[in-house]
């Protein structure tokens, strides 16, 4: 059940029936009918002097009932079916007893406990629930203790209450959101604050959201930013126009807060008693979140309240210049959000008096009012920009009234100075109207109508006619009008009534079709790929994994999102930017970091024991991106892992091997790989002095001297992180260490240096060396190099770290990766050693991509993005079934080539086509050559071409193809110069393709 079926129970015309599956299973759990025990109950007992203010409204009761009656069916709750049935024929009878607004939960479904027996009154016209029972031809089930128990307990009555506040409010926001911008269009407010980068940077996801769909209601509107000088004391008065993202946001982030509890528990089932202790105590979050939802509402109807003023005065105008109808009824509205913000301070009092009290219905029904004040609010914002626009663009000619018949018109105020100098330099405001946005237009169009039916003006049209101050005072009849007016955009906008639901799906319509007719923007920090690129990448991905399968390893995946336990705890201070997905009712959720962590829960979950396995998949971070360092939200990494028991350091020996020979089959230029172990890192903080709990912040200040100098480091760890000075300038004298990497752990192994005196360095050194001893066999050690400044902040390495780095390049390391060996226990409780490493494939693509553009700029050839290899041409017409019949066969032998789509495409045509794709060959034909049974193909580097028989034109092409191949091998081979013992058959010069499977 969701809380939009409490709400079309609540408001009625719906007929209920319980589910015949449901109702059998609460048939199966309840006791036997024989064993029924009714409890021991005095109906005199029951209240029946409350007054109607001292009682929940029509809708409220349904919506209580029927939130009850959901939890019942949902779960084994042990009550009788007839109870539930019974609750079912109130709803479809609209006998609704009389349910007090009490404090508590228990107060009220107690109350519709007693009305299980038959006692107390009904809400609808005050009689005696037992007569009107008996002319329904009802009978009351009763109830035992037990079944008293269930029904009494937990927050339904509170959830009944404010589903129908959380639904008006997320309805309400939608109109709000539409008056705001209707009042920015009758103010002429600049909207650069809508604009997604201003909002962006605020860091307020909701604001984003609420944002965009103003400009969207906004979009055709000439009216927003013809105001003019938005600084100092003015810009004040705007604050309530250009903060409008950020307030009706914060209202979103708190309906979308009261909506999760409310919802969890409307779907909560009742469960089985054990003996008479209640089933479960109040939701706690339930109440606070209400609280919170009633000040973000109330706080929305004081921005609109402020709104309906600026936009009513003018800026700079006296109110005692004009306005004065409108202002007096903006006062009217802001003492009903006076009187809602004392109902909901007393529930806020009560809860601070007593931290144990949890006050669901009265802070429901504390939102309820909060609602219907900013109802009243967003109603007489709406009214105010409509007369405000009137005013601005006079009466229409045919609807102007006499100026003795205007006591039956709503007459705000006479146009304010800044109003008449728009009018006067709009020159397309006329009785037409203003252009408006297509969205608010739509409002406008609503809101008048309604108001000005509601206010008797003629026409449907809220006209305004000038209104002098002292007139004002005399003119009781204009205020009635336009408090009729209020009243009926109140009626109009009733975010829960049929009027304003159909309305609000109009107004969906519009912004959706108008943000499709919007320039599209790519969220930030991702990218597009264009064909070119993707060429370069899978040359990229290919060189990759062709060393993984050339080591053995196996290909796994794993789900891009984890539970988001499995992540967190895992990456130190890093874990900030992990992203967490919305809650929808089910496991909480977030996008993998990396794949290192979901890899160790691979291995935990299957159990498995040895393993050496190659991973691609995108990975996502919420960090600050840096696009021009490679650095994205959303980007690719390369993993390659061992995991496993071996011998010691040969698994890590390999990994870094692997790590080298990629590097060097992608060609990217001069690269360094720093290495250091975690224990030296420890073993070095632990002589220095600093405590084992500042192990981690202080390697994670180290991990950022590759960016920052130690200076900055330094003063991180002594001011940030409350390390001694003495003891950060001991640290300083080791990070500073680094050299050949045999040579380096000689040195830091003497007898006499701290490092072998301590002994979890002495084996972290043992360690280093036996892998560069067999890093230097395999012929691997000359890129490496031993770095005490690595430091690595992520929290699951537990021995050899490493990190990647191109000379020359302003990326960043291109590479990193470690041995982990206490992750996989994480989730298992048995520990396998693993080690592994991470290709940052999409800094390595920038280094690729830059290399390939200038190849492409040096020889002036474009860079592919196909690899077609032969296009099938045709001069004549009535050819092109020819052509694919010719291609078919191509295909078939494995060539890549293209037809072209032209039925009689011109020479020039098949030329323009090779030339900017970069195809090598073409083969042509025309009547005349299928008349002899030949084509010609066509080299397109060599600008020669050789006509051969059609049966030969396969065999001809594959040979061609090959050689081609050979020379492209050679080519690359010799770092994209041409080489001198070979060259493609019938041409003496390099092929023409720049792309990513050539130099």
């Amino acid at each position: 059940p969701s809380l939009d079926d409490v709400v079309k129970i609540a408001q009625g015309g719906l007929i209920v029936a319980l589910d015949a599956t449901g109702a059998e299973r609460v048939k199966k759990a309840s006791p036997p009918p024989k064993s029924f025990q009714p409890e021991i109950f005095d109906a005199s007992a029951t209240s029946a002097t409350d007054s109607p203010a001292q009682l929940l409204d029509v809708a409220q009761t349904r919506a209580v009932i029927a939130t009850r009656l959901l939890t019942l069916m949902n779960g084994t709750s042990g009550t009788r079916v007839q109870v539930a049935e019974f609750l079912v024929s109130l709803l479809n009878k609209d006998i609704l007893p009389a349910l007090p607004a009490a404090t508590t939960d228990e107060e009220v479904l107690s109350r519709l406990c007693d009305a299980c027996h038959g006692a107390g009154m009904t809400a609808l016209v005050g009689r005696s629930l037992a007569d009107e029972l008996a002319a329904g031809d009802l009978t009351p089930p009763g109830i035992s203790a037990t079944e008293r128990v269930v029904l009494s307990t937990g927050s339904s009555a509170a959830a009944g209450v404010a589903a129908l506040a959380v639904q008006g409010g997320k309805k309400l926001l939608s109109l709000a959101t539409a008056t705001a911008a209707l009042s920015c269009e009758a103010l002429g407010v600049q909207t650069k604050s809508f604009e997604a980068d201003v909002v962006e940077a605020q860091g307020y996801k909701s604001a984003v959201v609420v944002a965009d769909e103003l400009l969207g209601l906004l979009e055709g509107s000439k009216r927003v930013g013809t105001l003019k000088g938005d600084k100092g004391a003015v810009a004040e008065q705007l604050a309530p126009f250009t903060a409008a993202p950020q307030r009706l946001g914060a209202l979103s982030e708190a309906l979308a807060a009261a909506y999760s509890s409310v919802r969890s528990e409307v779907q909560s089932g009742a469960l089985p008693p054990r003996g008479l202790t209640p089933l479960s105590a109040p939701s706690p979050l339930l109440s606070t979140s209400l609280l919170e939802l009633s000040r973000a509402l109330l706080a929305a109807a004081r921005d609109s309240l402020a709104r309906a003023r600026t936009v009513t005065t003018g800026l700079g105008a006296a109110e005692g210049e004009g306005g004065a109808a409108v202002l007096e009824q903006v006062a009217a509205a802001e003492a009903d959000v006076a009187a809602a913000q004392r109902q909901m301070a007393a529930v806020g009092q009560a809860m601070l008096a007593d931290v144990d009290a949890m006050p669901g219905v009265q802070a429901g029904l504390a939102a309820s009012s909060a609602l219907e004040a900013a109802v009243g609010a967003v109603a007489m914002e709406a009214v105010a920009a409509v007369a405000s626009l009137r005013a601005l663009e006079g009466p229409p000619a045919v609807l102007a009234p006499a100026a003795e018949d205007t006591a039956a018109v709503v007459a705000p105020s006479a146009p304010s100075a800044a109003a008449a100098g728009a009018k006067k330099k709009d020159r397309k405001a006329s009785a037409a109207g203003a252009v408006l946005g297509k969205g608010t237009a739509l409002l406008r169009s609503y809101v008048e109508k309604a108001a000005a039916t509601a206010a008797g003006a003629p026409g449907g049209v809220l006209v305004v006619a000038p209104v002098a101050p002292a007139a004002a005072a005399d003119g009781i009849a204009t205020l009635a009008s336009l408090s009729e007016a209020w009243s009926g955009a109140r009626t109009a906008l009733k975010p829960l009534g049929s009027g304003a639901v159909k309305f609000l799906d109009e107004l969906r319509a519009v912004v959706e079709a108008n943000q499709a007719r919007r320039k599209p923007k790519i969220p930030k920090g991702t990218r597009d790929f264009l064909p070119e690129q993707m060429a370069i990448r899978e040359r990229a991905f290919a060189a990759i994994t062709a060393v993984f399968k050339r080591h053995g390893a196996v290909s796994i995946d794993t789900p891009v999102f984890e539970l988001r336990e499995t992540l967190m705890g895992k990456y130190g201070e890093d874990s900030k930017l992990i992203y967490d997905l919305a809650d929808q009712g089910g496991e909480i959720l977030s996008l993998r970091y990396d794949l290192t962590v979901p890899f160790a829960r691979f291995v935990a979950v299957h159990s498995i024991g040895n393993i050496k396995r190659y991973h691609i998949g995108k990975v996502y971070r919420r960090d600050q991106p840096q696009m021009t360092r490679g650095r994205f939200r959303e980007f690719f990494q390369c993993d390659f892992d061992i995991a496993g028991s071996y011998a010691p350091m040969v698994a890590d020996a390999e990994v870094v091997k692997v790590l080298t020979e990629i590097l060097t089959d992608l060609q990217l230029g001069r690269f360094e790989v720093k290495i250091n172990h975690r224990g030296l890192l420890d073993a070095m903080l632990a002589i220095a002095g600093v405590p084992a709990q500042k192990f981690r912040p202080i390697c994670s200040a180290i991990d950022k001297l590759d960016k920052e100098p130690w200076d900055i480091v330094r003063q991180e760890m002594v001011v940030e992180k409350g390390l001694p000075e003495e003891v950060a300038d001991v640290i300083g004298q080791f990070v500073v260490l680094r050299g050949e990497p045999l040579d380096l752990v000689t040195r830091l192994s003497a007898p006499d240096h701290p490092l072998a005196q301590h002994a979890m360095g002495k084996a972290a050194l043992d360690d280093l060396a036996a892998m560069f001893n067999m890093l230097k066999a395999m012929g691997a050690l000359g890129s490496l190099t031993l770095d005490l400044s690595l430091a690595r902040g992520l929290d699951y390495y537990t021995g050899v770290i490493y990190e990647a780095v191109l000379h020359g390049a302003n990326v960043g390391s291109i590479a990193a990766g470690g041995r982990y060996d206490k992750l996989v226990g994480m989730f298992s409780g048995k520990d396998v050693p693993a080690v592994g490493v991470s290709i940052g494939i999409e800094r390595v693509f920038a280094i690729m991509e830059q290399q390939v553009r200038e190849r492409a700029a040096a020889s002036g050839r474009p860079v592919r993005a196909t690899e077609t290899e032969v296009l099938v041409a045709s001069i004549g017409s009535g050819l092109q079934v020819r052509r694919m019949e010719l291609c078919a066969a191509l295909w078939s032998a494995g060539v890549r080539a293209e037809f072209g789509y032209k039925p009689n495409p011109k020479m020039a045509d098949n030329l323009g086509f090779c030339h900017e794709n970069a195809v090598p060959y073409m083969v042509l034909f025309g009547e005349d050559e299928l008349a002899k049974g030949v084509v010609k193909i066509k080299d397109m580097d060599a600008h020669q071409e050789e006509t051969v028989p059609l049966e030969l034109l396969v065999p001809e092409l594959l040979q061609r193809l090959e050689k081609r191949k050979r020379w492209l091998a050679q080519a690359e081979a010799a770092g994209g110069s041409a080489p001198a013992a070979e060259t493609p058959a019938a041409t003496e010069t390099a092929p023409g393709t720049v792309d990513g499977s050539s130099a």
